[in-house]
């Protein structure tokens, strides 16, 4: 895989290594558990919200066509 361009992201003016995204997002899972962590001690559950009520059924095809277009990106 060729470096990736971000604007604004990850870097600034430069590109993505393939050792630095797969630090990237193997760090996800460690910040996952954080997340939980402070989810319970603080006693809220942010797995549902109002934003969730309020998707149309073209917002759930479009994120599962940005889903599977994720997937097959990974895959190559």
């Amino acid at each position: 895989m060729e470096n990736m361009k971000t604007f604004g992201g990850l870097t600034h003016d430069g590109g993505v290594s393939d050792s630095v995204l797969a630090r990237w997002t193997q760090g996800m899972t460690a910040i996952e558990h954080i997340c939980d962590g402070i989810e319970k001690f603080c006693g809220v559950d942010l797995t549902s919200s109002d934003q969730h009520l309020k998707i149309s059924g073209s917002g759930v095809q479009r994120d599962t066509d940005d889903c599977r277009k994720m997937v097959e990106w990974f895959k190559h």
